[in-house]
């Protein structure tokens, strides 16, 4: 498949599953009525109390199971943003990709786990390229965007477009936007960036979720075009993504594999 169609689904904290899950189905309808091939939902969609005794789940707890409820309903591929999973005595973070059967056809696992998630929670083992019908995606969970290698390998293993399900606070918008859109420079490949909307005791979620593409006609430099979702507001955001363009790109500019660019993929 040479284009698709992709939603960012940027969901609202409402610390009730139930309801949760509920305002999640209505987005991602409204995604499969809009054409969306695939929806992305953010980092802790599925936020209740916010402890570690109340929020982790099993992987085929309520929220996945409602993910591969809607991927068969919708008939659409569903990015399950990334869920505190239980995995027999640890903690890890994962995120589902259910294709449009609603069957699970791929695990990620967060690598780089951010400030208070060191202590509860077992980082990631391998960084995954799913070679699905659609193309071949690839999952970053929040912080594992914000180092260069990261998506770096995963476009070296192939991958056309890049999903990266995060839970950023307000103030760390700005850093994340210039996060997004360097690595979508670097490695000419397209980015999906979804966050949540909410606020907490502590501190809130602005949205702002960004799905990055480039302009036709412009090669050297390479130009974006952005897609912005709404500020402080529940919203889906729609984009069509041609592979072919952003493959003419990289090419042009990753022809040539550099000796770091081999070891990164061993």
């Amino acid at each position: 498949m040479e284009e698709i169609t992709i939603a960012a689904i940027q969901s609202k904290i409402y610390n009730d599953k139930e309801i949760t899950i509920k305002k999640i189905g209505e987005q991602l309808k409204k995604a499969s009525d809009l054409g969306a091939d695939i929806a992305c939902l953010p980092e802790r969609w599925n936020y209740f109390d916010g402890t570690v005794k109340n929020d982790p789940e099993e992987l085929n707890g309520i929220s996945n199971k409602a993910l591969s409820n809607f991927a068969r309903e919708f008939g659409i591929y569903i990015i399950g943003g990334a869920i505190w999973q239980r995995s027999g005595n640890i903690l890890v973070i994962t995120s589902s990709l259910f294709n449009s059967k609603g069957e699970r056809i791929g695990i990620q696992q967060k690598q780089h786990l951010y400030l208070f998630e060191k202590k509860y929670f077992q980082p990631g083992g391998e960084l995954k390229v799913f070679d699905t019908k659609l193309g071949k995606l690839g999952i970053l969970i929040c912080f594992d965007m914000t180092f260069p290698e990261t998506p770096r390998k995963l476009v070296l293993k192939g991958a056309d477009i890049l999903f990266s399900p995060v839970m950023i606070r307000s103030d760390g918008v700005e850093n994340w936007h210039i996060y997004l859109k360097a690595r979508a420079l670097e490695n000419r490949v397209p980015v999906l960036g979804v966050n949540v909307v909410g606020k907490l005791p502590d501190r809130g979620y602005s949205g702002e979720s960004l799905i990055i593409d480039f302009k036709k006609g412009y090669i050297t430099p390479s130009k974006l075009e952005i897609v912005t979702g709404k500020k402080n507001e529940q919203d889906v955001l729609i984009k069509k993504i041609n592979y072919t363009y952003s493959r003419k790109l990289r090419k042009k500019r990753l022809g040539q594999r550099t000796e770091f660019d081999n070891y990164l993929i061993v």
